[in-house]
């Protein structure tokens, strides 16, 4: 009778054990609120640093533009018998090092008529049915061919394929079939009425 108390009371110790150390023990618990709270956590960090890089590759293609566009639009250009390649790699080397260059597209269009003429034009497309418009003009051309002369309106526009898009996995924020996204910037301006034109 006594062993059968005795073991009524260890029988009653290892029902009640496991209950109180499950209850007990939580240190588990920061490692299980990490997995739950770590994955949205990551996506918004990696969506803002996404963000800030698009930005960030737009402003270094429009900075280029302006700082090179400037040789246009006073005359150098036209005076120092710049090629459609060399003011492409400039934009491109004005634009940072980041910036592959066989990735960028430069369109160059002059109206002579001046801002009347601009009215309902839009800048060059970048896709036409889904594919990449190249530019036509040879390398070797005179930019002064598609700049115009003085006191024209000038239009320049720049395509880039930015790729970084397609590399980001179960996010399609590209515009393209492969992913990417095609950036499109442009700048309007009148030349300045410069000498031997």
């Amino acid at each position: 009778m006594r062993i059968n108390g005795v073991i009524k009371a260890i029988s009653r110790r290892l029902a009640r054990r496991p209950s109180r150390s499950f209850k007990a023990d939580d240190a588990g618990a920061t490692a299980v609120e990490f997995a739950i709270v770590a994955t949205p956590f990551l996506m918004f960090i990696f969506g803002l640093i996404g963000c800030a890089l698009y930005f960030f590759t737009t402003s270094s293609i429009e900075n280029g533009m302006d700082r090179v566009t400037r040789l246009i639009r006073t005359g150098e250009a036209v005076s120092s018998k710049m090629t459609v390649t060399q003011f492409k790699q400039d934009i491109c080397n004005s634009a940072g090092t980041w910036i592959d260059c066989k990735k960028l597209q430069i369109f160059v269009e002059s109206y002579p008529n001046g801002w009347a003429s601009l009215n309902g034009a839009n800048p060059q497309p970048c896709v036409q049915d889904g594919a990449i418009v190249m530019n036509p003009a040879p390398g070797s051309d005179l930019i002064a061919i598609y700049s115009g002369t003085a006191s024209d309106v000038v239009v320049v526009t720049a395509c880039y394929k930015w790729d970084f898009t397609a590399k980001l996995p179960f996010l399609k924020l590209g515009n393209m079939a492969d992913g990417s996204m095609m950036m499109q910037t442009a700048t309007s301006f009148r030349s300045e009425p410069y000498p031997g034109s």
